[in-house]
């Protein structure tokens, strides 16, 4: 139920950058995708020819400049030798792909094989209604066939559940990491104030914020420290939620599917976030401290208890390393960050993907249409096409160092690499980085660290029972937003002091009336459903 929180900075030498980030594409990317349509058409002739499957997949465009560069035709040879598959490309760009999709869901006589959708299914109404009227191939089946399909067959169950329609699996998720959120805190000011092992309860983070903002934590002899570092992004407070175990955004209680703000275990953590703004462990100005700045307090010294996905925690810790910022104890050492992840054996799920692959009826037309995509992106997700896509060629992009780890050269970027945009077509399932030794990067100890952290997540990570039926909820289509934005405004209102109880329960009535009483009664009869 929440928006994502853009964060622009990326590990220049990391997969993560490679796999989602990029510049803007510019209207350079219509000459490109003519010029691409161009030659896949004469290389579809080659490929009828020769037997080999064509798969038409249409993909956002974040360079200009996919596979279309110096040496892009090696990487062709590659995955198209390795697949068994020729691929016709149609890119459109990153800035204006929303308004694409659209048109691209209306024009079935152009429609490409596999229709590839950013954000989440419950973000994307086009592809929600689309899914209702049965635009999609239901892959429900396809996906328990381990033998055909090794890599996307261990698909989580709960990531597929936010990908499902009128009880049909209509996605392959693009995967993001489940245990991607938690607490992550400065190992040297924890030391400094006398404390040994990372916190497991609210009462050890209570502990910890209280020490970092009263316990001089930097030696400086000023009181000029705040435990958590907060921003009007509220992402954080979502996390915290669930560490006293009121769910993510809806909680199974009794059978039925109830929204968090409806428990007793909400009001109990928003009551512990209230203590802790009113004993002065985050700064008083949180609310209006703009998004773009969120980690810079951190980063500078001012705070030392960061709440929200385990990669900021990484970027202030590689932060430290670029920046030299010396650990407060040890004037020779580089300060570092500890990467808890869950609070009292809880973390808030990710929905696991972040946009999806539809594979369209109109574009495959037969079930031999629907196999070649899935294989395709099956075989795209083996640790030789991930490396692919991640790094792109040996000698050429990297090479292999001492330890046997690959190293980035330096020569290219991600606009002018050969594999650009190559990883827009990688599910990443079941692993997000390669586990292959022979396809593995030489990593910082941040790096390490946060892999080891977003893996441990996985057990305790939460997920929200009620997002697979949200998507089909009509009342929840026409107002989600307004829903959402009353809980976020009364929530921080109450943290603040500016409203009391009875504020609060206004807000919660104001909810209903805008429509959450029919979302939850719709929500309960799709779940009540799905059960029997």
């Amino acid at each position: 139920m929440k928006k994502a929180l853009a964060l622009s900075m990326a590990l220049a030498m990391s997969a993560a950058m490679l796999a989602g980030c990029g510049g803007s594409a510019s209207g350079s990317t219509s000459a490109s995708s003519a010029a691409s349509s161009a030659d896949s058409a004469a290389s579809s002739a080659d490929s009828a020819a020769s037997g080999t499957p064509t798969v038409s997949f249409m993909i956002p465009d974040f360079t200009g400049h996919v596979l279309s560069n110096e040496h892009s035709d090696e990487v062709i040879a590659k995955y198209e030798a390795y697949t068994g598959t020729h691929v016709e490309w149609r890119t459109e760009a990153n800035d204006t792909y929303s308004e694409k999709f659209g048109l691209t869901l209306m024009d079935k006589d152009n429609m490409p094989m596999i229709l590839t959708a950013t954000k989440t299914l419950d973000q994307n109404a086009n592809a929600a209604d689309a899914a209702k009227r049965g635009a999609f191939w239901d892959l429900t089946e396809y996906l328990q066939d381990s033998e055909a399909y090794p890599n996307l067959s261990q698909i989580s169950p709960d990531v597929l559940k936010g990908l499902t329609v009128d009880g049909q699996i209509i996605g392959i998720p693009r995967s993001r990491a489940i245990g991607r959120n938690g607490l992550g805190y400065r190992t040297d000011w924890a030391e400094a104030v006398g404390i040994t092992e990372a916190p497991k309860t609210v009462e050890d983070v209570y502990d910890m914020l209280y020490k970092f903002t009263y316990d001089d934590p930097d030696g400086n002899g000023a009181n000029d420290t705040y435990g958590l570092e907060m921003c009007k992004y509220t992402g954080p407070w979502d996390i915290i939620q669930t560490w006293f175990g009121c769910g993510n955004g809806w909680v199974e209680q009794d059978g039925k599917l109830v929204p968090v703000h409806q428990t007793a275990e909400y009001k109990e953590a928003l009551d512990w976030m209230r203590k802790i703004y009113a004993d002065g462990l985050v700064r008083p100005d949180w609310a209006t401290v703009d998004t773009a700045n969120f980690q810079v307090d951190s980063q500078k010294g001012v705070t030392g208890v960061f709440v929200d996905t385990m990669d900021g925690t990484k970027r202030i810790w590689k932060y430290f390393e670029d920046n030299a910022i010396a650990d407060v104890n040890d004037a020779s050492k580089i300060a570092t960050m500890t990467s808890v992840g869950p609070i009292n054996g809880h973390t808030l799920a990710t929905t696991g993907y972040n946009g999806f692959y539809l594979i369209t009826k109109s574009g495959a037309k037969t079930e031999e249409d629907v196999k070649a995509c899935l294989h395709f992106l099956d075989k795209m997700c083996d640790p030789e096409m991930m490396a692919l896509a991640d790094y792109g060629l040996k000698d050429i992009c990297y090479d292999i160092n001492e330890n046997g780890k690959i190293v980035p050269n330096g020569k290219y970027d991600t606009t002018n690499c050969p594999h650009a945009g190559l990883n827009q077509a990688v599910p990443y399932v079941p692993y997000l980085t390669e586990q292959n030794p022979d396809y593995q990067l030489e990593k910082a100890d941040y790096q390490l660290a946060y892999e080891e952290s977003i893996a441990n997540n996985v057990q305790y990570a939460v997920f929200n029972p009620a997002l697979g039926y949200l998507t089909q909820s009509d009342t929840y289509a026409e107002c989600g937003s307004d829903l959402v934005q009353i809980l976020d405004d009364a929530r921080t209102q109450y943290i603040c002091g500016q409203i009391d109880e009875a504020g609060l329960q206004a807000a919660f009535d104001q909810w209903n009336a805008r429509g959450g009483t029919q979302v939850i009664e719709e929500v309960n009869a799709l779940y009540a459903a799905d059960k029997a």
